[in-house]
Formats: structure tokens, C-alpha cells, sequence
């Protein structure tokens, strides 16, 4: 069948097929003069962009993407992931909380997926942005089996528009992971886009679908008083479907840009291909080196994977650009973000992610909008715990559910502005072995600090790299004894964080500036401080790496504001302040 074909109604629903809307729905030309509006509404418009598998180090094909959103506001060079999978990914950004409290710890039943989040559905971030009086919208990917799990038409609560993809609908061959041939729900309605994935009608590539779609709800809302929020998915760069034929199961590329980057080839890291893994877990342990055929086919995939991703720069520019012309940018948040990242040989991975290692958990995160600091960096670890906090904070709305992270304003405000917080890595499940074929049983719980990674496999193994002297996890230090002080405080910090809600997950390092009679400072504390660097009056006085640590103060008076960022011995960064008072 192909675009504007109709078929019999589906048991939960009339099933229709009309790839021909697509085609009618344009992009912004360039130059549009927007309206003002009459009276300009109080809070901005929020618009999530969160694509499919794209780790921190593929950034670098997003050149829109980084001038339009991270030269034009703040970029988090050290943002991560709670668990490195779709569903429990997407889930923590729905509820603000990490897996082992939402509940959703794989991509499928029982464990996760859809129907797992679904009951508790109408107590996430669309309908708390709903009650506080935004308009909602999502486009593209949404969890795990959704429409298979659930009724095609089915709607998710909080969503006053939706056009949600559907996984691998009855009747068609093809679903979210195909750029062709795929389904949409579209506010109640399934309506199918091409025939198959094999037949091509390069009007309807998926992620250029979803572009224009963003593009029309923007026109249609931005002349309203009510503020909106749209969550846009593309599905991008993720591997395309089994039924797709391509090589190596990769993603397709827009027409236009297929091809466009022969010669491309993944990263050749330390960790690439690692030469000596014998101090890795025995699932990393049992690789074998990777040889010259499987070197080629990594590198076809990452390069695949770039050609794909350069649609999503062109989403990106559209919604900026629509945002412009509707007189609506200087109005609106801008986030981009992914939901997990992905291997390319780092430490003989082929592909996949769920593992604890940095091309796994570390994602690319920018935000920009009214009073978010334009073109900077800030390297404090973040998550995508926070994301749920942030977007409530611009909206100035309430969560339904405790929440596990913090909103990044702050951050994005002060850039010594260190929390003292670990982040939580868990893995309960292995990947859908149609997406990853070749994740073993690796479940593990672990945490992120400033400048250490530590993880406790089920097997009873364990990892620990020190990520200031050794950034590609080469020599896990775990069992050195002369790390056996740093071990045993991750091991008390990942005690604390595993099973933490709320402020428990937000707990920082026992440690405490105290100030002499305005002549000297010092950090001590039952955290046991490995280093501080001062400040007074905002001006660094010195760097002070032996404990115990001091500091003389200069020419220091009553009222002035004495600030020290300190490394505890977990490896959590802290920023202490107080004021003179002498």
C-alpha cells in the first residue's frame, strides 16, 4: 500500500493511511515576518528535542544544532545518563526520578517498556505542565513498545496534540525504527507514511516528517497567549529496523545528504579496540581484539550514523529558525539533548550501549532561552534526572512525584556552582538483542562523581577509574590498595545512592568552610577533603592540595565573601561559602 491508501479499521481503532498530509505541510520560508501579539505571556515556551542514540563525541556533526542552541546559550559537557537504554532513559525524563524508582528497568514486558510507566502515566511532566497552564505536544518517538503493548490509538494523559511513532504496527512491515514505511498515531488516528520501508518515497523520510510537523505546531501556537511545550523525538541516529536491508542494519540518511560522508571513520581513542583488557569484567574480558572486517563495519556504522544525524541538524535549525520568524525565539527554551549514547570499539564494543563506560552514559546537553547565559560551558555533571526539574522550573510548575535530580538554572547561572552530588548509574536488564546484539547479562549499579566511576556488577566484580588521570578507562583501579581509601568512600556513597528518593540523591560531601578572625580559611570535614581552591571577593587566592587545607586571606574585611570549591574523597566537588564577620 502505498501514501493515501486506506485500510480496514484496526480492533482498537480506525487504522488510517495518508502519507499525503505530510507533503503538505511546509517548512517556514525564510524571511516570514511575524505578528506581535497584543500581550506578551508571562512565562516561555519550552521546546525538548531529544534524539536516539547519540553519544557526546558525535556532537561534532551538529554544527546547527551547536551554534543555534550552545552558541546561544549553555552547554553541560559532563551530562549523563541514569541508565544507558530508551524506555528507562525516556522514563527518568518523564517522572524526574532514576529507574529504581519509576519503575521502568528495560525496553520490554515485564520489566519495562510502554505499559509499564502507563498506569502511573497521568503523574508525569505533560500533565504537571498541563495543570500549570501549557499547551502540549509531542512528536516522534515515545517509549518502548508503545501501540503494541497498547492500542494504536491510544493517547497517552498530558498531551494535547500528539503524533506519537508507532512500534511495528499490525499489518504494515515497519514501525518507529524505519525511515520509511512507518506509522504515526496522530491525536487518535493511525495513519501510516509509504508503503514499506523498502519501497522509498524520499518526500516522507521520517525525521524530515517530524521537522515539519514541529514547524506547523510552532506557527499554529506561537500566536496564542498560552505558553507551549513540544517534546520532539526524532528517531535518528538510531539503526534502523531489521526489515530496512541496509547494511550492517545502519540508519539511512536524508536522500540529500547520503553519502556525504565517505571516508568517515570512528574515533581512534585509547580505549579503541583496547589492546589490554584484563583488568576489565569478565564480559569485556572474553572479547576478542577486533579484527580489520569488524574495524570496517564499525567505522560504515558510525559513518551511517553521521549522515543520519545531519537531518537532525536541519530539525533543529527548522524549529529555531520557525521560532524566529513567529517572533517566539527570544520567548522559548531551547533543549537538546539524547537519550543514551552508543559504542563505536571503545574497550572492543562493537556497538550498543548499557554498559557503564562514558560512550554509554555521557550524552550531549545545551539549553538556551531568556535568561540562560549565551555561549558558555559548564562542567558540572549533570543528568538527565534533571531534565523533569529544569523544564518545571522555566514553567514555573509543580512535579507529582518526588524528584531525584535538580533544576540546571542555577548552574547555568554560576559557573563555580559545584553541588557535591554522585550521580546513580544502574543497569537491571540487558538490551532488546534486536538492538543490541551483543550485550551479555550485565547488570550493575554504580556511581558518577567529579572525578571518579565506580561500579559493583552482579557478578561480583567491580570497576574504578580515576577519570582525571585516566579519562578513557584504560586501568580500572579497583583492588589497587593504593586506592583502597577512595574505594571504600565510593562504596559508602554507592550504598547511599542505589536505593535513594528526593534529597537523599542530592546529598552532598560532609564538608565545612571555616573562616579565622578574617585572616584565614580552611575545609575540613568528616568527608575528608582532598583538595580546595579559594576565593575571596570572587578572585582566586590559591589552589591547596595537601590537607590540611588553608589559606591565608589578603586584605579581607568584614562582609566579604569568602568561597572555596573542594574534592572530597569520593571524588565529589562541593562549592562552600560563607561571609567575613570580624
Amino acid at each position: 500500500m502505498g501514501a493515501g491508501t486506506t485500510r480496514s479499521a484496526r480492533p482498537f481503532g480506525a487504522l488510517l493511511v495518508a502519507g499525503l498530509l505530510a507533503t503538505s505541510i511546509a517548512l517556514v520560508p525564510a524571511g516570514t515576518a511575524a505578528k506581535k501579539r497584543q500581550t506578551k505571556q508571562k512565562r516561555p515556551n519550552i521546546v525538548l528535542i531529544m534524539d536516539d542514540d547519540q553519544n557526546v563525541e558525535m556532537q561534532r556533526f551538529l554544527t546547527k544544532t551547536n551554534a543555534a542552541i550552545g552558541g546561544k546559550g549553555v552547554t553541560f559537557d559532563n551530562s549523563f545518563m541514569n541508565y544507558s537504554l530508551c524506555c528507562p532513559s525516556r522514563s527518568t525524563m518523564l517522572t524526574g526520578q532514576y529507574a529504581h524508582n519509576h519503575g521502568v528497568r528495560g525496553n520490554r514486558l515485564p520489566s519495562g517498556g510502554y505499559s509499564k510507566l502507563a498506569p502511573t502515566m497521568g503523574n508525569t511532566l505533560p500533565v504537571w505542565l498541563q495543570r500549570a497552564g501549557y499547551y502540549t505536544g509531542h512528536i516522534g518517538k515515545f517509549l518502548n513498545g508503545y501501540g503494541t503493548t497498547s492500542p494504536d490509538t491510544e493517547v497517552p494523559p498530558g498531551w494535547n496534540e500528539w503524533y506519537g511513532s508507532i512500534d511495528d504496527p499490525d499489518g504494515f512491515t515497519g514501525g518507529t525504527y524505519t525511515a520509511y514505511g512507518y506509522t504515526l498515531n496522530e491525536n487518535g488516528q493511525a495513519v501510516h507514511y509509504g508503503s514499506t520501508p523498502d519501497v522509498v518515497n524520499t518526500t516522507l523520510y521520517q525525521t524530515d516528517i517530524y521537522s515539519q510537523k514541529a514547524g506547523d505546531f510552532i506557527r499554529r501556537r506561537a500566536p496564542n497567549r498560552t505558553p507551549f511545550y513540544l517534546s520532539l523525538a526524532p528517531r535518528d541516529p538510531h539503526s534502523e529496523a531489521d526489515s530496512c536491508n541496509c547494511a550492517g542494519n545502519n540508519p539511512r540518511a536524508a536522500p540529500r545528504y547520503e553519502g556525504t560522508l565517505n571516508g568517515v571513520t570512528a574515533p581512534r581513542e585509547p580505549s579503541f579496540n583496547e589492546g589490554d583488557v584484563s583488568d576489565k569484567p569478565s564480559e569485556i574480558r572474553n572479547m576478542s581484539p577486533l579484527t580489520q572486517a569488524q574495524i570496517n563495519a564499525v567505522d560504515a556504522r558510525y559513518r551511517a550514523r553521521a549522515e543520519a544525524l545531519l537531518a537532525v541538524d536541519d530539525l533543529v535549525q527548522n524549529v529555531v529558525s520557525t521560532l524566529k520568524a513567529q517572533g517566539e525565539l527570544k520567548n522559548t527554551v531551547v533543549i537538546f539533548t539524547s537519550d543514551n549514547g552508543f559504542f563505536h570499539g571503545e574497550h572492543r564494543v562493537r556497538q550498543g550501549k548499557v554498559r557503564v563506560y562514558e560512550p554509554s552514559i555521557r550524552v550531549p546537553l545545551m539549553i538556551r532561552g531568556p535568561g540562560v547565559p549565551r555561549g558558555v560551558h559548564r562542567g558540572q555533571p549533570v543528568g538527565n534526572v534533571d531534565l523533569a526539574p529544569t523544564i518545571l522550573d522555566f514553567a514555573d510548575a509543580k512535579p507529582g512525584r518526588k524528584q531525584d535530580g535538580v533544576s540546571l538554572l542555577p548552574l547555568t547561572e554560576r559557573k563555580r556552582n559545584w553541588l557535591g552530588r554522585g550521580l546513580d548509574l544502574e543497569t537491571y536488564d540487558t538490551a532488546d538483542p534486536t538492538e543490541d546484539p551483543e550485550a551479555p547479562p550485565v547488570n550493575y549499579v554504580g556511581v558518577r562523581t567529579d572525578r571518579y566511576m565506580y561500579a559493583e556488577y552482579g557478578t561480583g566484580e567491580h570497576e574504578l577509574y580515576d577519570l582525571r588521570l585516566d579519562p578513557f578507562e584504560l586501568q580500572n583501579q579497583a583492588g589497587n590498595p593504593v586506592y583502597a581509601p577512595v574505594t571504600s568512600a565510593l562504596q559508602r556513597l554507592l550504598g547511599s545512592e542505589a536505593g535513594c528518593a528526593g534529597k537523599g540523591c542530592r546529598a552532598r560531601p560532609a564538608l565545612k568552610l571555616s573562616l579565622g578572625d578574617c585572616s584565614t580559611a580552611k575545609v575540613a570535614g568528616k568527608g575528608k577533603p582532598q583538595e580546595a581552591t579559594f576565593y575571596l571577593r570572587g578572585k582566586k587566592i590559591r589552589r591547596d592540595a595537601k590537607p590540611p587545607l588553608r589559606v591565608n586571606l589578603p586584605n579581607a574585611s568584614a562582609g566579604q565573601t569568602v568561597e572555596a570549591v573542594a574534592f572530597s574523597l569520593d571524588g565529589r566537588r562541593v562549592s562552600l561559602r560563607r561571609k567575613l564577620r570580624c
